[in-house]
């Protein structure tokens, strides 16, 4: 829904990537880097809060990826060079998210499990 959303308010700003120069290349980093964002921090909260190791963060990547790209292909009138940018950009930025998401997801929930052991074994040698 958050990605949906992001396509909904950030679409006006989609007709600036055909701009030659600097300002189309700025903006289409700018949704590159907010939905790598996005990605990331989805996947490391799911990872981190998943008990044990899956790869249901590869789905969870993917329908992120979704909305905004039929968004792009439902709302051209027909695909040219900088759809097809666009939703490469966007396939690159959720597909790099999710593999940086879920290494940092993997360390965080070690981190966790370690922490809780820790306090599992001072609240043993207090009893």
């Amino acid at each position: 829904m958050i990605s949906l959303a992001i396509i909904l308010f950030s679409n006006r700003f989609l007709d600036f990537i055909a701009e030659p120069g600097w300002v189309g290349t700025a903006v289409l980093l700018a949704f590159g880097f907010l939905y790598l964002n996005l990605t990331f921090a989805a996947v490391k909260r799911y990872i981190r809060k998943v008990p044990a190791p899956t790869n249901l963060h590869i789905l969870l990547a993917v329908l992120i990826f979704l909305p905004p790209a039929a968004w792009v292909i439902v709302f051209s009138d027909m695909i040219t060079t900088t759809e097809i940018l666009i939703i490469v950009v966007l396939a690159l930025s959720c597909g790099l998210g999710m593999f940086y998401g879920n290494r940092a997801g993997i360390k965080a929930r070690y981190e966790y499990v370690e922490a809780l052991k820790e306090r599992q074994k001072e609240a043993d040698s207090n009893n």
